[in-house]
């Protein structure tokens, strides 16, 4: 019995694990119903991450301390200017996201266009041959 409720939770582990599997088994599409959305959040996570950690990357420690010690300097002269400064840093990365935001819709739209093309078919009337182009189709 002491062996039974040492390693209860492997045994609650098994069980839970049993029933979802039964139930996924069962219910295919309320499962992809129900994890699409999860899985398209964790996508999209993981794009921040990857450009956070781009960003992060790209940072110089010798930028960011000279930055700090700014701050830190202006804080201490003028408390009221920590704060312009922070706004100004604010405003600055809202017009840089809006810039890629519309820059990526942008492109979306554009590679989206559909081009639509005529296709006839062409007899050859001409004595030229097949390399002669007959003038009454457009180009493309």
């Amino acid at each position: 019995m002491r062996y039974f409720v040492r390693n209860l939770h492997v045994y609650v582990f098994a069980l839970v694990s049993v029933l979802a599997a039964v139930w996924v088994a069962n219910n295919p599409v309320e499962t992809l119903r129900q994890l699409r959305p999860l899985v398209e959040d964790a996508a999209e996570l993981n794009a921040l991450a990857q450009g956070a950690y781009q960003e992060v990357s790209e940072l110089s420690l010798k930028d960011t301390t000279d930055e700090a010690v700014s701050l830190f300097v202006a804080t201490m002269r003028m408390p009221t200017l920590l704060f312009e400064r922070l706004a100004e840093k604010l405003d600055a990365v809202e017009k840089d996201l809006n810039r890629r935001k519309s820059a990526k819709a942008v492109s979306e739209a554009q590679t989206l266009l559909v081009h639509k093309v005529v296709v006839t078919d062409v007899q050859s009337e001409s004595s030229e041959g097949l390399t002669s182009r007959p003038q009454h189709l457009p180009r493309i």
